[in-house]
């Protein structure tokens, strides 16, 4: 037994050296590799936010389909982003509760509309738009994009994240304005604490 427990402690501190090292997570629809240590945020910080996210969104799928499906959750810094639409008040309020519910959240920041009308055409507008702005995002040599969630819900745009400085929080935004077909863009982008 003693045995047993001394592998289970020297497989934890090596899978632990290996997680530091190579800090490589598969994220997203399409597997991409992120570099978590070109990040702002901590491993510790990534690792938790992908929790909380993960947790949310299997509440949702346990209490209601519609909140897994209609819901988008972005985790930032403990920070929680719910976007999407829902057919009623009673589910918005239904979704920010069981958000609030969920260990280690500090902020839930509501953004999700109430719709009766989910139209294919309106969801595909949606996709292209944040595609575009994530892509202008990547091409920008001084902006870090993996520091950057950005969501769309009728031509709205949503960005979470953390910015190096102001200027580049305002280079973010005004990159995601100038996106054709964007109505507004509403920015929940803090600004790294300089290290003294």
């Amino acid at each position: 037994m003693k045995i047993k427990s001394l592998f289970v402690v020297i497989y934890i501190a090596f899978s632990g050296i290996w997680i530091t090292n190579c800090a490589q997570v598969a994220t997203g629809a399409a597997v991409k590799v992120v570099t978590v240590n070109q990040e702002d945020r901590s491993i510790g910080e990534f690792v938790d936010d992908t929790i909380i996210k993960t947790v949310i969104k299997n509440a949702y799928f346990d209490q209601n389909e519609n909140l897994f499906f209609n819901i988008d959750v972005e985790v930032s810094q403990a920070r929680v982003l719910l976007t999407g639409t829902v057919e009623n008040i009673d589910l918005k309020i239904e979704a920010t509760r069981i958000a609030w519910g969920v260990s280690g959240v500090e902020t839930v920041i509501n953004e999700i509309q109430i719709s009766n009308s989910d139209n294919i055409l309106n969801y595909a507008d949606d996709l292209v738009i944040s595609t575009k702005v994530k892509g202008k995002l990547i091409l920008q040599e001084n902006v870090n994009s993996l520091n950057y969630n950005i969501e769309t819900v009728n031509k709205l745009v949503y960005i979470i994240g953390i910015a190096a400085s102001e200027s580049e929080k305002n280079l973010v935004i005004d990159i995601a304005q100038n996106v054709y077909g964007v109505k507004e863009v509403i920015d929940y982008i803090s600004i790294r604490e300089s290290e003294i």
